[in-house]
């Protein structure tokens, strides 16, 4: 005997019902927070631009990150020394969301970035960006 295709009440083959892709929930945002808030804090002190990190950022945030790192460089400020990442906490408020307060350090002081990151077509990027 040959397989046949299932037949329903005489009207044809039945066709398998589509698989929905399930979608799975994005890994631990810190390691790309850290990353993010590093290069910010640098292009704000007039270091180098942020165009390697476009693809994460929101083009508002990308904006305003750039208008702060032109103000820093015509004001005739040089990153000096190098930004660190001293600590930082992240909480997710949604699946496709979450909050990062990460606490970066350059030259002897401490300084605060807070950001926001939610889930655009399957990775993190961050929506909202505040350094202190």
């Amino acid at each position: 005997m040959s397989a046949s295709p299932i037949v329903a009440a005489g009207l044809g083959p039945v066709a398998a019902p589509p698989r929905r892709a399930l979608k799975r929930a994005l890994g631990d945002p810190t390691p790309l927070a850290c990353t993010v808030a590093k290069a910010a804090v640098e292009a704000t002190l007039g270091g180098p631009a942020l165009d390697t990190y476009v693809r994460w950022l929101d083009p508002e945030v990308f904006a305003d990150i750039a208008r702060q790192r032109s103000l820093a460089i015509r004001a005739g400020s040089r990153l000096k020394h190098p930004v660190g990442v001293r600590r930082a906490r992240a909480c997710r408020v949604a699946r496709d969301a979450a909050e990062v307060s990460i606490v970066v350090e350059y030259d002897g002081r401490c300084r605060a970035v807070a950001m926001r990151l939610v889930e655009v077509a399957g990775r993190w990027q961050v929506a909202e960006l505040l350094v202190g």
